[in-house]
């Protein structure tokens, strides 16, 4: 039998307990989102990123890392959930996409992102053309040498 002492620590992990659920709950629910949009076309994609935002900031961590192992139209869909997220926090990843992926779509589509983005008022708006800016000079240090 536990003193009445441990009640207090024991509550506190007892309460603890659903909220790891929660959160292992909303991870699962991220992934599954994530590998729809990355492996699926049409409708079944398009309903996963609806879903997805709902998730907001916290669905940019799996898209980065479903990126490598999608198929280009996958990898498209992804952007496109990215956009659909709005979330600044997205930017250095696109700028990245923009940049060094190997298909030329995923690359003009991320682009495509940041320009859309670029064009409001709202810091959003400003680290979108930051992030255009330097991707404009990495391609002129590219083409100069």
């Amino acid at each position: 039998m536990t003193s009445p002492r441990t009640w207090p620590w024991l509550l506190v992990a007892l309460l603890a307990l659903p909220a790891c659920t929660r959160r292992e709950l909303r991870e699962r629910e991220i992934r599954d989102e994530v590998e729809t949009i990355a492996a699926r076309e049409g409708p079944l994609a398009e309903r996963a990123m609806e879903e997805l935002r709902r998730f907001g900031r916290d669905a940019i961590p799996p898209i980065e890392a479903a990126l490598p192992k999608a198929k280009p139209t996958g990898q498209l869909n992804l952007v496109m959930a990215l956009r659909r997220l709005g979330d600044p926090a997205a930017i250095p990843l696109l700028r990245h996409l923009a940049l060094r992926n190997e298909t030329e779509a995923v690359r003009i589509e991320a682009e495509v992102t940041l320009r859309s983005w670029a064009k409001g008022t709202d810091t959003r708006a400003e680290r979108a053309r930051a992030a255009l800016r330097s991707i404009e000079e990495a391609r002129g240090r590219e083409n100069a040498g």
